[in-house]
């Protein structure tokens, strides 16, 4: 079953044209408003140059306009590149350098965060000239007649930019061939109807963003997007009840912030992104329809599902979806025995063209698959597993330097490239550890993941841990900023000269005791929360949130319960004052 996307929403758009299709806070969209909204968008953005095998831009947030820009896109026959605009610019001027869109959709706010440097025709999307000229476009379905060539299923249909361990970004070129299959998958595991109100979670950077708009938009069900910000805790248990959601995709770390008891209506929860904790399936396997998923993005998402979980029995990521191959090999590109631990390959309609621009990684990567005779290709993951006989397939961690941490894809090359370039570092590493962590997340126990960096400074520098936090977050995204720096004079090394990152010793400094006790009801309060998120008994005045372990998801936490303490705080003042004692006086004056 293969179809190209547009030919897809079109079809859903006549069967539920007076349906809901997108909810987001009081505003709500039929399936026809969103079609007609499309259809006006596409017929500006052909004239702007979109076209099959070109790319557009898109820079918009989790937004009504982003889901009906995607659309559009489809509808022209290009393919869409979702831009975070809350990206360090240099990395987002690295994108648009590399994939070259014909356009960009902003809105004005948007706009002014992006680089002006980089020569990409913009549309914003909310200025009056614009608004003007999407109200002259007809609304009826775009034909082909008005493309500049009839779609195909093997265009592209959109590219999302991965971390990459050159120290550049790279980006995974994705056609619509998979795509119908996916959304059929997602239907039937996750049982989704016309009555069911799936959740937006996803940013648009993520590839999971097309699951969650296939899996309503495909099945008459409505897609509840909620405001920008991190969806964790209060505020992602505030959208699910307010909104009545019944189906939602959540990373394990974001529905560890919530139990199944505060959101009644839930009917299914999937998890995916990362390890899924036995005590998260203990949690809710016996309430809603939990199930876990698994895929890169190179294989259009998703690759395989579980069935519905039950609490103690052992967490698998399920059996390859239909028309989806996967092979668990060894070495020599072999089939390991059952039950034995080998690399997994994917192979299918969804698989990716390849890497934009990239075509020595792409050879690299996507081979030829020795089990097909139709000489189609096979993904090298660079993830293990075992596949028991008769059972799902287990999954055992990485191959390579690629890690996942809170649901994020990181290339540990990409983060040690940044830091090496900073001008008082010859070399540095990143790892990933985790430690046992008290009181986190509502739980009793956790274990808390960090991104660490080791430093080898060069000739007569010292760079302090905020310089090279400060370097880092220039041309890392924030999940890509390690949370603690540690300088050391070399690198252990194996006997074969390779790091040996299993011998670097634990960060030099207890970052949880730094700059003495707290001196004012503000610094105070703090301390008292600093301690109870992030598992630590007593802390002190200059302990850093990031190097505690603190994550987006969990400065959500902080700022509700600051204001329990009469302070008022942002995500941005988290960001800019990350320490206590900064933190307090910014507070303090407001910013």
């Amino acid at each position: 079953m293969r179809r190209h996307l547009s030919q897809i929403w079109d079809d859903a758009a006549l069967r539920h044209s007076r349906d809901t299709a997108l909810i987001a806070g009081e505003e709500t969209l039929s399936y026809g408003a969103v079609n007609e909204r499309a259809n006006r968008l596409a017929r500006v953005l052909i004239a702007g140059g979109a076209g099959p095998g070109r790319l557009v831009a898109l820079a918009l947030g989790r937004t009504v306009d982003m889901a009906v820009a995607v659309l559009a896109v489809a509808k022209t026959g290009a393919a869409f590149l979702p831009v975070d605009p809350e990206y360090p610019a240099e990395r987002v001027a690295h994108m648009l350098r590399d994939a070259a869109p014909v356009l960009v959709c902003a809105t004005a706010a948007t706009l002014g965060r992006l680089p002006a440097d980089v020569p990409v025709p913009s549309l914003v999307l909310d200025s009056a000239p614009q608004l003007s000229a999407l109200r002259a476009q007809a609304a009826t379905d775009v034909t082909d007649e008005e493309r500049r060539q009839p779609v195909s299923v093997t265009d592209l249909a959109y590219v999302i930019y991965t971390s990459g361990s050159t120290g550049l970004p790279k980006g995974v070129a994705v056609t619509h061939t998979g795509l119908a299959g996916l959304a059929a998958a997602k239907i039937d595991t996750m049982r989704v109807g016309g009555d069911s109100r799936v959740l937006q979670f996803a940013s648009p950077s993520f590839d999971a963003y097309l699951t969650e708009i296939l899996a309503a938009l495909t099945s008459g069900a409505a897609l509840v997007i909620p405001p920008a910000g991190v969806l964790a805790g209060d505020v992602l248990r505030a959208v699910l009840r307010d909104h009545a959601v019944t189906h939602a995709v959540l990373p394990p770390t974001a529905a560890g912030t919530i139990a199944p008891e505060d959101v009644p209506d839930l009917r299914t929860l999937v998890v995916a992104g990362e390890a899924l904790p036995a005590a998260l399936v203990e949690r809710w396997a016996p309430h809603v329809r939990m199930i876990n998923a698994y895929g890169p993005t190179e294989g259009t998402v998703c690759a395989t599902m579980t069935g519905p979980l039950a609490a103690g029995e052992p967490i698998t990521i399920g059996t390859p979806m239909p028309g989806v191959s996967v092979y668990v090999l060894d070495d020599t590109l072999r089939p390991v025995p059952p039950g034995e631990i080998g690399e997994v390959f994917i192979a299918g309609d969804g698989l990716a063209r390849g890497y934009l621009g990239r075509p020595e990684l792409t050879a690299q990567r996507f081979l030829a698959d020795p089990f097909s005779s139709a000489g189609t290709r096979m993904y090298r993951t660079g993830d293990l597993a075992s596949w028991p006989a008769g059972g799902g397939i287990v999954f055992h961690g990485r191959v390579d330097e690629q890690v996942k941490l809170r649901g994020f894809r990181i290339e540990l090359g990409e983060v040690e490239s940044v830091l090496g370039r900073h001008p008082e570092v010859a070399r540095a590493v990143a790892v990933v550890r985790s430690s046992s962590v008290a009181g986190a997340y509502g739980l009793a126990h956790h274990t808390a993941a960090q991104l660490l960096a080791y430093v080898v400074p060069a000739d007569g520098g010292r760079p302090s841990s905020a310089a090279l936090r400060e370097h880092a977050a220039r041309f890392l995204p924030e999940y890509m900023v390690p949370a603690l720096f540690t300088t050391v004079d070399a690198l252990p090394l194996t006997p074969n000269g390779k790091v040996d990152r299993a011998a670097l010793p634990e960060p030099a400094a207890a970052p949880h005791m730094v700059g003495g006790g707290p001196r004012t009801p503000a610094e105070k309060a703090l301390c008292l929360i600093f301690g109870e998120l992030l598992g630590f008994d007593e802390v002190g005045v200059g302990a850093d949130f990031f190097a505690l372990g603190g994550t987006s998801i969990v400065a959500i936490d902080v700022i509700l319960r600051a204001q329990d303490f009469g302070l008022e705080l942002t995500p941005r003042a988290l960001i800019d004052n990350p320490t206590i004692e900064m933190l307090a006086a910014a507070a303090a004056d407001g910013s």
